[in-house]
């Protein structure tokens, strides 16, 4: 993950760009205190859930657009099949 300021409200967060649409964003608590888009929501209702902000999507945009932001692959672990005999717990 790449550190990446947003043009708008300058809150830092995390940033990983997988795809064109697949973006992961790791989000600081400070990171959410300095977001504008955040901080309009809890003015709103102190307990919003704030799904996304648009100036910050906007910022990553750009900064792949520039090379600021590296697209990378997202590599999952090799995980082995289970054989026949394997058992798989279950919830009681």
């Amino acid at each position: 993950m790449q550190s990446l300021a947003c043009r708008n409200c300058d809150a830092r967060v995390h940033v990983a760009k997988y795809s064109p649409a697949h973006t992961s964003i790791q989000w600081s608590d400070s990171a959410r205190e300095a977001c504008r888009e955040f901080a309009a929501a809890r003015a709103l209702d102190p307990a919003a859930y704030v799904m996304r902000c648009a100036e910050l999507d906007s910022t990553v945009d750009e900064a792949v657009s520039e090379g600021k932001i590296r697209a990378t692959t997202r590599v999952e672990p090799t995980v082995r099949p289970l054989a026949s005999e394997d058992t798989v717990a279950t919830a009681r």
